[in-house]
């Protein structure tokens, strides 16, 4: 079926379309796409008037933890691509951290068939760094990207080993993929339970320095530089790795990271009512490291956003504050945190499209991020304007724990499409 949606507010960072247009759909691909009125009409079998509402590429999420297979009671593939349909994500990249770990292309193969017959987002796959994600020997890599992995990735654990590191740095430009590392020196991390500083030292909790991320972060930039690696900072949350991430793109190095909502919308004093929604890896910092996050964001520094969806157990959650599990949902607020982020004057609305949708694709080499003639029909529909309440009971993912739970929030998504096909129209 060929449709045509028109009247609507074209968002295209890399055609540069930021005013009133339209974008047909045929055959899963975008048929045309301009600003104006299309030539034709009579062409369409379905016409979707948009009556001015924003239309974008679909979001690529590039940090998602799926806890399939191993830890389905805390999330399915089926309820992940099912949340993420309603969220306007309409690719998911995935995590290696599951059970068994996805340290071969037996498990990749697994897993995209599954998702091939699920249906919805499309999804991507990363291959851990190491076998098992303990570290020490080095995974089946080439096989993995033969499978289709779109890069390696340390999930929630990071390599202490710089030897190690330097050795998959190494291995991986072979590949042309790039290293997705989530940094944290444990020396320094070890028992820690919220960020270090006055308001941990208030509460009585255990700080973790924001030198556990910026070690780490420098002295992976110093490898990278060495093996001319392609290195990716994961959910980057601290003022001093940002400036070092800053100061590798000035050299030419190819380095690139992203970050989470919550590192732009929250800081430590969230954690004052000791809600363990709020323990997060990496923890919630001071208001001088979300500052340097939203200027990162404005300056190109930081080059995406992710949702870092984390499922994690409710009952790992109902404990005291430093014994509680990290982790929250966050593929179902990463729409309305862009949109608020918008409302809010901190990101223009191209910028918002650029961080969570062109850039992930851009940085993975894969489709998405774009409404260009011929590109893949992965294509959202959504009002700006109005105005919600995030509610965590009724998220479609199995993880109901929000740190944005009952926070008003912006944005109303109507229609998601992927490949063409319509995967979620809104009720009202």
């Amino acid at each position: 079926m060929k449709t045509l949606l028109k009247n609507a507010h074209i968002i295209c960072p890399v055609q540069n379309f930021d005013a009133l247009g339209y974008v047909g759909i045929d055959e899963g691909h975008i048929q045309a796409s301009g600003l104006g009125n299309a030539k034709s009409e009579a062409d369409y079998d379905k016409i979707i008037d948009c009556a001015g509402q924003y239309v974008a590429p679909g979001l690529v999420d590039m940090r998602v933890q799926s806890a399939d297979p191993g830890f389905e009671h805390l999330e399915s593939l089926e309820t992940l691509l099912k949340a993420a349909s309603a969220s306007g994500v309409t690719s998911v990249v995935s995590l290696p951290d599951t059970n068994p770990v996805i340290d071969n292309r037996t498990v990749i193969d697994s897993l995209s068939l599954r998702a091939s017959q699920i249906g919805g987002p499309r999804l991507y796959l990363y291959g851990a760094l190491t076998q098992g994600q303990k570290g020490h020997q080095m995974a089946e890599l080439g096989l993995m990207a033969e499978a289709g992995a779109v890069g390696f990735a340390s999930g929630a654990h990071a390599i202490q080993d710089s030897l190690i590191m330097r050795r998959l740095m190494t291995y991986a430009t072979m590949f042309d993929k790039p290293i997705i590392h989530h940094c944290e020196d444990y020396q320094l991390s070890d028992g820690g339970e919220m960020n270090e500083g006055e308001t941990a030292t208030r509460l009585g909790l255990i700080g973790i320095p924001a030198a556990a991320e910026i070690i780490m972060v420098q002295r992976d930039i110093e490898l990278a530089r060495l093996t001319k690696a392609r290195y990716h900072v994961a959910h980057i949350s601290t003022a001093g790795a940002i400036d070092a991430v800053r100061r590798a793109k000035a050299e030419g190095l190819d380095v690139t990271c992203d970050t989470a909502p919550p590192y732009a919308l929250l800081n430590e004093h969230a954690v004052n009512g000791f809600n363990t929604a709020f323990r997060l890896n990496p923890p919630l910092r001071s208001e001088g490291d979300r500052l340097a996050v939203l200027q990162g964001l404005n300056d190109g520094t930081i080059d995406a956003i992710a949702s870092d969806h984390a499922p994690v157990n409710r009952d790992d959650k109902a404990q005291p504050f430093g014994q509680a599990s990290c982790g929250a949902s966050g593929i179902e607020t990463l729409f309305p945190n862009l949109m608020s982020l918008v409302a809010n004057d901190n990101l223009s609305m191209m910028s918002a499209i650029r961080l969570a949708s062109t850039a992930p694709a851009r940085i993975l080499g894969i489709g998405g991020g774009s409404l260009e003639t011929g590109t893949a029909a992965d294509v959202i529909c959504f009002d700006a304007t109005r105005a919600a309440i995030i509610d965590q009971s009724k998220f479609l993912s199995r993880s109901r724990i929000s740190p944005f739970h009952g926070q008003p929030a912006q944005g109303h998504l109507s229609y998601s499409f992927v490949g063409g096909q319509l995967v979620h129209q809104a009720a009202n």
